[in-house]
């Protein structure tokens, strides 16, 4: 095996000149350099990455936190933190099980946390007494972090707020929610629709939330007979939106709701909503109009394409990347990093003043 000490050799330096040309750290004369990377590859020089590990203190690893990579955003933001850390050559590994007590062990340059929720569960269990960079994506929810880690943030108040005076101008004034959070939760939809529903949504705007939960999820399903289209399982149940939204369309249904235009927690949920609704009689958007939040990718590959409020995903994963890579190498960060939002007009919206 070619080792370092044979370029010394063939290129008449010290082991530690020919480490510094290879690491591209230190000073190296440039046509030294090259000499020494040109023989490097004439003699097959391979690092062994163990021992760069132990000699450079970095794994060349990012650890990305996620229980769910079915989910259509998580995915689009994972393809983005791939296309920043294999600019600086490094890898990213997702993992949903580790012990936030035990991080100082893990083989990784830096965490990254998806959520508030996530990075809530992780300052508890760590406190101030980190063992390695660490950087959140989060979205609007009231959650402090007082300067403890680096967020990368879309603001899903505003963005909420930007959605539903869509929808506003658009006639619509019976706007429903369709969340797997109950109505005195913390979530930023939650609270943005709750405040302008209740301003403008008139004396019976809580008969259009419609919570879909873990809790009530397998009970409901089985009662609605949506068994035999449901591949069933304890994660399904936990993680995957596409069905939540298809019950809570039998929901919409059995109540008989008045709502002219249905909010969807995220597209996933969205187009469960959308496909269940049809079964049911419902023409969207005729009927009801119906958008998501995410604009993930999944939206485009439809028969009918999903109006949405983009978050931007893929931007977000990078971003989280570059900031954290930052922090690894020691450089300057700023400590909440926005992505701005916007929204994707699709097919699944009417506007009630056009002409029928």
């Amino acid at each position: 095996m070619v080792t370092r000490k044979d370029i010394a050799e063939r290129a008449q330096v010290s082991v530690s000149v020919v480490s510094r040309a290879l690491n591209n750290s230190g000073y190296v004369n440039a046509k030294k350099r090259e000499q020494i990377l040109q023989i490097a590859e004439e003699l097959g020089y391979h690092p062994n990455p163990v021992a760069m590990s132990l000699m450079t203190q970095r794994t060349k690893q990012i650890l990305f936190y996620c229980k769910d990579m079915r989910n259509a955003f998580n995915i689009e933001v994972y393809r983005g933190m791939l296309a920043a850390a294999g600019q600086q050559d490094y890898m990213v590994v997702v993992n949903g099980t580790l012990d936030f007590r035990k991080v100082k062990g893990i083989m990784a340059d830096g965490l990254i946390l998806p959520n508030e929720t996530i990075a809530g569960l992780y300052l508890e269990a760590t406190g101030k007494n980190y063992h390695l960079p660490v950087v959140a994506a989060t979205y609007g929810d009231p959650i402090s972090f007082s300067r403890s880690m680096p967020v990368i943030e879309c603001n899903m108040w505003d963005g909420m707020n930007k959605m539903l005076d869509y929808l506003w101008e658009k006639g619509h004034r019976r706007i429903a929610l369709v969340t797997p959070y109950p109505m005195d939760s913390t979530s930023a939809r939650n609270l943005a629709w709750c405040s302008f529903m209740k301003e403008r949504g008139g004396s019976h705007w809580k008969d259009y939330f419609f919570e879909v939960n873990k809790e009530n999820l397998k009970q409901d399903i089985r009662s609605y007979g949506l068994m035999e289209e449901i591949q069933w399982g304890a994660p399904l149940i936990e993680e995957t939106y596409f069905e939540k939204g298809e019950l809570a369309a039998e929901l919409f249904k059995e109540r008989q709701s008045k709502a002219t235009a249905a909010v969807c927690f995220n597209d996933e949920m969205a187009l469960g909503f959308c496909k269940r609704m049809r079964k049911l009689g419902y023409r969207i958007p005729q009927d009801v109009s119906v958008v998501g939040i995410d604009g993930a990718y999944a939206r485009k590959y439809t028969d009918q394409k999903i109006t949405s409020l983009a978050v931007n995903p893929e931007r977000q994963g990078q971003k989280c990347v570059e900031v954290l890579l930052d922090m690894i190498q020691g450089k300057k960060i700023r400590y909440v990093s926005k992505i701005p939002m916007k929204i994707l007009e699709g097919e699944t919206v009417r506007d009630l003043y056009e002409r029928r």
